[in-house]
């Protein structure tokens, strides 16, 4: 039984890379920048999942901590990615009408 649980653990982790893979072609592709930060946050989803699958995998709790670490710095990473493409250069924003006349 403990060699079936490590043949899914490795199935699941080489399905995680290819889940990477896939969202790293479409942050670098795009074509929005909306796509880009989607593409972001899945990398950092799918990396969570890959580093709790490899803590199961060599049964090393610690590793579970270090998920939850690289957790919040992808959730932080994600926010100012997102604060920065809405504070320059929005088109949906009202403009300003000036007194200038």
């Amino acid at each position: 039984m403990e060699q079936a649980y490590r043949i899914l653990f490795i199935v699941v982790l080489f399905s995680l890379g290819a889940g990477i893979l896939f969202a790293l072609v479409r942050a670098i592709r795009g074509p929005r920048v909306a796509d880009r930060i989607m593409g972001i946050n899945m990398i950092g989803t799918l990396s969570l999942l890959a580093i709790a699958t490899v803590a199961l995998l060599v049964k090393e709790s610690w590793l579970l901590d270090v998920c939850l670490i690289y957790g919040m710095i992808s959730f932080l990473a994600v926010v100012v990615l997102t604060r920065t493409h809405m504070g320059r250069g929005r088109t949906d924003a009202p403009e300003e009408e000036s007194d200038d006349e």
